[in-house]
């Protein structure tokens, strides 16, 4: 999706069934290249393809790492390769398509729930807060506090923290989700009791 002049590209990490590698990252690059449960393989494939080579054709060897990580057919020289080497290139090759497009135009990349995501995507999202500084891209980010990262000491890092709701607070966001049906309190209650307070939480219990 779009939020003019942004490029606007989003990916969650899901707790159920523990982390899927690069699934974030795939969800990524569904919304760049716009593929959907509609498209067949060819179809998407063609997708990929174009638009890849539209934005650069410099990008052309990073097209098996992309194809592969999104499932789609791809030569058989990509699946000789062993599997650090596919790592590898399906890491400088996803983060290769998201700096060039940067470059093309500003590029907002949200991720939530770090604290479920995978090892693939965190070394992606490692990678790209070191290309930050030189890039038009801006990083958004949701953990919980028991998530731990290296990017504290970065001049290009802000934290900013989610404190829990004070019971006004929280009736307000419960009104605004819930509306302020009089039968509606108790659930209201136990909604605020059972999250502690915290939005986030509270938004998803809703």
């Amino acid at each position: 999706s779009r939020i003019r002049p942004w490029l606007l590209l989003e990916g969650t990490s899901v707790s159920s069934g523990g982390a899927s590698a690069w699934a974030p990252a795939v969800d990524l690059l569904n919304g760049y290249f716009d593929l959907t449960p509609a498209d067949y393989r060819g179809r998407s494939a063609e997708k990929v393809l174009g638009k890849v080579l539209l934005l650069d054709e410099a990008l052309k060897p990073i097209l098996p790492a992309l194809l592969a990580l999104l499932d789609l057919p791809v030569e058989d020289a990509w699946q000789a390769l062993d599997p650090p080497q596919r790592r590898r290139r399906t890491l400088d090759g996803t983060k290769a398509l998201l700096v060039r497009e940067s470059q093309r135009q500003p590029l907002a990349v949200v991720l939530e729930d770090l604290h479920w995501l995978d090892g693939e995507t965190q070394a992606l999202l490692d990678s790209l807060v070191e290309s930050l500084p030189t890039c038009r891209m801006l990083l958004l980010v949701n953990y919980r506090p028991d998530y731990r990262h290296s990017w504290g000491s970065r001049a290009h890092y802000t934290q900013l923290r989610i404190d829990p709701l004070e019971p006004a607070g929280a009736a307000e966001l419960l009104a605004v989700l819930l509306g302020d049906a009089p039968d509606l309190r108790e659930l209201r209650q136990r909604l605020f009791e059972a999250s502690a307070g915290n939005p986030l939480f509270l938004e998803e219990s809703v």
